[in-house]
């Protein structure tokens, strides 16, 4: 009986160990494979450049040795506006929203690819309205401050010919009078038809677009923006 102890000890060494546990890998991280993730729409950035507008034959396209990634910019009732950014190496142009008086956003760049003198530029006001009413926003903020007699005579118009995206607005008189001014800049305001063609507006989804960008060649898409709201 004596020995007992000891051949069970011995029997306890002899005997396997039980297979130690394996932790299951960690799952990857999301959009590994497809550009990486837009953390505020959830979006993988492949996925939010499908939702863009094809590019137009002939408008911007990225300098050589750089592409596009997608980017996301917050807007109001949880919606994000899409758009095409410039990429370079490692760095994407990013655009950031700030309110304006008026109840307007303005998105300015937070970030560049190449030309680091945009940073803090302004490039884009959105004016908030309700889908197939966007107009109705536009005219609250293009009115402000305008004479009486100019605001009775300008209105949204259908941008007068080439360099313009096919569906842009120009705040304008009317035609006749806009031909005899059209050396005159801005005949009807800040946010009105300009000399150049990088000045005008679409109307997108219940938001109302401002667009421009002076001389310097933007450094996103201004073709590809594109409202989206996640389903939840």
């Amino acid at each position: 009986m004596a020995a007992l102890p000891f051949l069970l000890a011995l029997a306890a060494q002899a005997a396997p160990l039980p297979p130690a546990e394996v932790a299951p890998p960690p799952p990857p991280a999301p959009c590994v494979t497809a550009g990486g993730l837009l953390p505020g729409s959830g979006l993988c950035r492949a996925d939010a450049l499908v939702l863009l507008p094809k590019p137009q034959p002939g408008g911007w396209s990225p300098p050589e040795g750089c592409d596009t990634a997608a980017q996301e910019a917050q807007l109001t009732g949880g919606r994000w506006l899409l758009y095409a950014a410039q990429r370079c190496g490692e760095r994407i142009a990013r655009l950031s929203v700030t309110p304006q008086q008026g109840g307007a956003l303005v998105l300015r760049y937070a970030e560049t690819a190449r030309n680091a003198g945009l940073v803090g530029r302004k490039t884009l006001t959105i004016v908030d309205g309700r889908p197939a009413q966007e107009h109705l926003a536009v005219y609250s903020l293009v009115m402000a401050g305008l004479p009486r007699l100019r605001a009775d005579r300008c209105a949204l118009r259908p941008a007068p010919g080439p360099g313009y995206p096919y569906d842009a607005f120009v705040f304008d008189l009317p035609p006749a009078e806009a031909r005899l001014t059209a050396a005159l800049d801005q005949p009807c305001g800040p946010y009105g038809r300009s000399a150049r063609t990088d000045n005008y507006w679409r109307l997108l989804d219940g938001i109302g677009i401002f667009t421009v960008f002076g001389d310097d060649q933007p450094e996103y898409d201004p073709a590809s923006l594109a409202v989206y709201k996640p389903a939840n």
